[in-house]
C-alpha cells in the first residue's frame, strides 16, 4: 500500500471522527429517532483513534514487514472497536461471565490502546499506566493499609476495556463529545486567517507600549492557548513568530523563550475554552462548565497580569523601548477586515452564558458561525474555500487523536483505581501524613501534583490528580471547584518546572537558549502561580465564592502583593532600585498577599503592605526629579 494512500485514509478516519463527535453533539441522533449509548459512539471514537495511530506508523515504517503489521493492527483494531460499538449492549450483559471472545476483544482494544501511548503521548505516561496495571494486578500481595483485593488478569481486563468506569468513561466522553468539536472551532480559526487577526490586534493594542514585543507574545498565547489545549503545541505554534521579534526588542533569548512558554502554559486557565481538562472537571465535580469558567476568571487574569507586570518592569529597568509606528498595525484597519472573526465568540459566549446551552453544542454553533463568515469575508486577501472545508475537518481529527488516547489512557488509570480501591487508601494516606493541617496538605499536594505532572499531557495530567489528590483537600473542608484548581493549577505548573518542563523545553529550543535556564526564567516569570492556588484555600473570594466587595478586596490585595514583590525581584519601580529597596518591597508585598480572611485582624497587613507600596512609590518619583 503506498505512502499516498495510507495519509488518504488516515485523513478519512480523521474526518470520521469529527463527523461523529459534531452528529452526536448536535444531537443529530435524537432528530433521527436512533437511541445511541455514549460508550457505543467512545468505542466507534476510539477505535477510529487507534486505527488512525497505526496507520500513521505504517506510512512511517521503514520495512515491509513492520508496515504489513502495522495494517494489520489497524485492521483488527477497527473491527473490535465498531463491533463492539454495534453491539455494546449485549456485549454488557456477557460481560460478567468473561467469555473468552469478549476476552479476545478486550485485548485486541487494550493492546491497541498500549501500542498507541508512547507515540502519543510520550513515555511517562506509558510508565505511570504500567505501573497502576501491576497495582491492579499485584496489589493484594502489599501488606498493610495500601493493599488491594485480588482481581484476575481476566476480569481486569474486560473491565478496563468494556466497563463505562475504564477505557469508555467519563475522561473519554468528554474528549470524544465536547473537545473535538473545539479542536475543529480553532483549526477553522487557523485556517482562515484569525490568527493574524488576533496578533494583529495584539500588536494595535501592545506595540506601542515599551517590551511591545513580549505583551504582544502574552496576549496572542494567551488567545490561543486557550483553543489549543496544548502548552507545547502552543510554544511551537506562536512562538516561532513572538520568540524573535521579543529577541530583537533587546530581551535575552532565555527571557524570550519564558515568555512564550510561560503565556503558553497559562492559556488552559483563560475562559471561555480552558482546553480539555476544564471540561472533564466540570464533569467530573458534577457542576455546569459555566461554574468553573467564572471560578477560574481572578486566577486567570492575576496569572496573566503578573506576566505583564514582569515585562513591562522589565523592559523598563532594560530601556526596551516600543515598537516603531511602522511595525503596529492599524487597529481599525484590522476590525474593518477581520469583524467576522468577532462574531463566533460572541455566539459562544452567548449560547454558554445567556441559554446555558451544553459546552459542545454552542461549539457547534460557534463553528457554523465562523463557517459562513469565513467562506464570504477574507482577511488579508485568506478566505476560507468548500474545498479547503474537508481538509480543516481532518487536521482537526487527526489533532485529536493524541487526546483522545491519552484521555483514553487516562480511562485505565481510572478503572484501576475503582476496581482496586485505591483512590480511597490514597485520599487517607494524604490526609494522615498531614496531620489534618491544611496547610501541611496542600503543600504535599502541591508537590505531588508537580512530580505527578512532569512529562505527562495536561488532560492526564488533571485526571490523575483529580481522582487521587484532590479527594484529599475536599475531605478537609476546601471547597471542590477550590481544590481541583488547585491541583490542575500545580498540574499545569510542571509544564514549566524543571527537571521536565516540557513547555519550556520547546521555546527554549526556537530562542536557541538553555533549556535549564529558561525554566528558571520562566518560573521567576510566573512565580503568582506557585503561590495563588493557596490563596484559593484560605481566600475562596479567588474563586469567585463571596460578597462583590469580598471578590474585588481579595483581588485588589493580590494585585499591589504580585505588583509589590515582582518589583522587589526585578529591581525596578519607576527607575531601578537599590537592594534595601528591593527587600522592603518584597516583604510588603508579601504582606498584601496574605489573605484577608487568614486570621483576625489579617486586614491590617494589607494597610501596612499599601503604606509601604505609597511612601516607595512618592520617594522613587522624588529621586527621578521633575
Amino acid at each position: 500500500m503506498t505512502d499516498r494512500v495510507i495519509a488518504g485514509l488516515e485523513g478519512l478516519a480523521g474526518v470520521l471522527i469529527v463527523l461523529l463527535s459534531a452528529a452526536y453533539a448536535a444531537d443529530l441522533q435524537r432528530y433521527i429517532g436512533v437511541s445511541v449509548y455514549d460508550a457505543q459512539l467512545l468505542a466507534a471514537g476510539l477505535a477510529l483513534a487507534l486505527t488512525t495511530g497505526f496507520l500513521a506508523m505504517a506510512r512511517k515504517a521503514g520495512q515491509r514487514v513492520h508496515r504489513a503489521a502495522c495494517l494489520a493492527a489497524a485492521a483488527m483494531t477497527l473491527v473490535a472497536g465498531f463491533y463492539i460499538a454495534l453491539f455494546y449492549v449485549d456485549i454488557t450483559m456477557e460481560a460478567p461471565y468473561l467469555p473468552g471472545w469478549l476476552v479476545a476483544l478486550s485485548a485486541v482494544l487494550f493492546g491497541a490502546l498500549m501500542l498507541n501511548l508512547k507515540p502519543s503521548a510520550g513515555l511517562g505516561i506509558v510508565i505511570v499506566v504500567l505501573a497502576f496495571l501491576a497495582y491492579g494486578l499485584f496489589g493484594h500481595l502489599i501488606p498493610g493499609q495500601l493493599g488491594s483485593r485480588q482481581t484476575l488478569p481476566f476480569e481486569l481486563l474486560v473491565y478496563l476495556a468494556i466497563d463505562d468506569n475504564g477505557i469508555l468513561g467519563t475522561a473519554l466522553k468528554v474528549a470524544v463529545v465536547v473537545v473535538v468539536p473545539y479542536l475543529l472551532f480553532g483549526q477553522m480559526l487557523a485556517a482562515c486567517g484569525a490568527a493574524d487577526f488576533f496578533n494583529d490586534l495584539a500588536l494595535a493594542g501592545m506595540g506601542r507600549y515599551r517590551g511591545g514585543p513580549a505583551k504582544v507574545a502574552v496576549a496572542a498565547s494567551a488567545l490561543f492557548g486557550s483553543i489549543s489545549g496544548s502548552a507545547v503545541g502552543n510554544v511551537v505554534g506562536t512562538g516561532v513568530v513572538t520568540i524573535p521579534m521579543m529577541k530583537r526588542s533587546g530581551f535575552s533569548p532565555a527571557y524570550a523563550g519564558a515568555v512564550e512558554a510561560v503565556a503558553s502554559t497559562g492559556g488552559q486557565l483563560v475562559p471561555p475554552v480552558m482546553g480539555a481538562a476544564a471540561f472533564i472537571m466540570a464533569d467530573m465535580i458534577g457542576v455546569d462548565y459555566v461554574d468553573i469558567m467564572l471560578a477560574a476568571l481572578p486566577s486567570a487574569f492575576l496569572y496573566y497580569l503578573a506576566i505583564f507586570i514582569n515585562v513591562d518592569l522589565s523592559a523598563g529597568r532594560k530601556n526596551i523601548r516600543a515598537l516603531e509606528k511602522s511595525e503596529i498595525p492599524s487597529a481599525k484597519a484590522a476590525l474593518k477586515s477581520g469583524w467576522h472573526f468577532i462574531l463566533p465568540f460572541a455566539v459562544l459566549f452567548y449560547t454558554l452564558f445567556a441559554m446555558n446551552m451544553r459546552p459542545e453544542r454552542a461549539a457547534i454553533l460557534s463553528v457554523l458561525t465562523l463557517l459562513a463568515g469565513s467562506l464570504v469575508f477574507s482577511y488579508k486577501g485568506r478566505r476560507l474555500r468548500w474545498s479547503d472545508i474537508v481538509f480543516v475537518v481532518g487536521d482537526a481529527g487527526r489533532a485529536a487523536l493524541d487526546l483522545l488516547i491519552v484521555c483514553a489512557a487516562a480511562g485505565l488509570i481510572i478503572g484501576v483505581l475503582n476496581i482496586s480501591g485505591l483512590a480511597f487508601n490514597m485520599t487517607l494516606h494524604i490526609i494522615n501524613a498531614s496531620g489534618n493541617n491544611v496547610v501541611i496538605l496542600a503543600l504535599i499536594t502541591a508537590l505531588i501534583s508537580i512530580v505527578l505532572g512532569m512529562g505527562m499531557p495536561t488532560v492526564g495530567v488533571y485526571i490523575l490528580l483529580a481522582t487521587l489528590v484532590a479527594p484529599a483537600l475536599a475531605e478537609v473542608g476546601v471547597p471542590v471547584i477550590a481544590a481541583h484548581l488547585f491541583v490542575f493549577y500545580f498540574g499545569l505548573m510542571s509544564m514549566v518546572t524543571p527537571p521536565v518542563a516540557l513547555a519550556s523545553f520547546a521555546a527554549a529550543n526556537i530562542a536557541q537558549a538553555g533549556p535549564f535556564k529558561t525554566s528558571v526564567e520562566a518560573m521567576k516569570l510566573c512565580w503568582p502561580a506557585y503561590i495563588v492556588p493557596f490563596l484559593f484555600i484560605f481566600s475562596p473570594s479567588l474563586v469567585m465564592q463571596g460578597s462583590p466587595l469580598q471578590i474585588g478586596l481579595a483581588l485588589a490585595t493580590a494585585i499591589l502583593g504580585i505588583y509589590m514583590v515582582t518589583a522587589g525581584a526585578v529591581g525596578f519601580l519607576g527607575r531601578s532600585v537599590g537592594l534595601a529597596t528591593r527587600l522592603v518591597l518584597v516583604a510588603g508585598g508579601v504582606l498584601a498577599i496574605i489573605p484577608a480572611g487568614l486570621f483576625e485582624g489579617a486586614i491590617w497587613t494589607d494597610a501596612i503592605a499599601l503604606l509601604i507600596f505609597v511612601v516607595l512609590l512618592v520617594n522613587q518619583r522624588r529621586l527621578s526629579g521633575p
